[in-house]
């Protein structure tokens, strides 16, 4: 193993903490103790799991400084990458009713202000749900809330300001509801009961007529006219049931068809315009009502 490679690692976390140091505004001459490392190793840690990588950042910009401990260095600078890596950030434009762009907007996350005013610049966000506040120097604020995603970078946030010019083409009106067609009288389930034994008993014909048929024609081919009695009998018992096949499937499809015919009508609402009247008993009242 090269024993210059721990002196180059050493050297890049250092490089890397002093460049996030220097995003954050920190002092360089500012180095922390070994109690301002150990306090910010341990909160950078909680902040990290609570999504709260803002704070997290910072936290661990500070116990990545080469003043405090090898063993802090060594876990918070890989650290410190890990959150640059995942912090979202946004990008925010704004325009008004007629899409002229606004700078003098100020933006608020959940409350807090994030900026003074819109330079173009991306802006870091915490991951999660948040409510965003555009207040411009002039006008109605709007607020938005939107979901920031965890390693989401520059993600443009467009919101537009104030309402609609009064020359404005109005907003086309809705078409009146179509009339529903009048409702269909519905088929009775007996019909359908009918219906399906009659096509179970003419199925029934269909069968044992064929089966009685074969069996006579091979009668007819070997032992006739002195065939054996069982024989016969088998033949004239499949006649019958092929007989009563077809009585039952014709007399159900029968009734399924009277029944379907003589089904009573839908209910149907009067038509406007139109007069109707009906006899009603309420009690010991009764008399007629009309719809007119």
């Amino acid at each position: 193993m090269n024993p210059s490679c721990p002196a180059r690692a050493r050297l890049a976390l250092s490089l890397a903490a002093a460049a996030a140091l220097s995003l954050t505004g920190a002092r360089a001459d500012a180095a922390p103790d070994k109690q301002a490392c150990a306090d910010a190793y341990e909160r950078a840690q909680g902040l990290r799991h609570d999504g709260r990588l803002i704070e997290a950042r910072a936290a661990l910009v500070v116990c990545s400084q080469p003043t405090c401990p090898a063993a802090a260095v060594a876990d918070c600078g890989p650290w410190l990458a890990a959150v640059e890596q995942s912090l979202p950030s946004v990008v925010v434009a704004a325009r008004d009713a007629h899409g002229r762009e606004r700078l003098d907007v100020r933006v608020l996350v959940d409350g807090r202000p994030l900026a003074a005013a819109l330079d173009g610049k991306a802006l870091p966000v915490d991951p999660g749900p948040h409510t965003f506040r555009f207040e411009p120097a002039t006008g109605p604020a709007v607020e938005e809330r939107v979901l920031i995603r965890e390693g989401e970078k520059n993600r443009l946030l467009t919101v537009t300001l104030g309402a609609p010019s009064a020359g404005a083409p109005p907003s086309p009106r809705p078409l009146a509801p179509r009339a529903a067609p009048p409702a269909e009288p519905s088929v009775p389930g007996l019909v359908w009961a009918s219906g399906a034994v009659g096509v179970a008993g003419l199925a029934v014909f269909a069968v044992a007529g064929a089966l009685s048929l074969n069996a006579e024609a091979d009668l007819r081919a070997t032992c006739a006219p002195r065939c054996a009695e069982d024989e016969v009998r088998a033949i004239r018992v499949q006649h019958a049931v092929a007989d009563i096949g077809l009585g039952v499937g014709v007399v159900a499809l029968g009734a399924a068809a009277w029944l379907y015919m003589t089904r009573p009508a839908a209910a149907q609402p009067p038509k406007a315009g139109a007069t109707a009247l009906w006899p009603f008993i309420a009690g010991n009242a009764a008399g007629v009502a009309g719809a007119f």
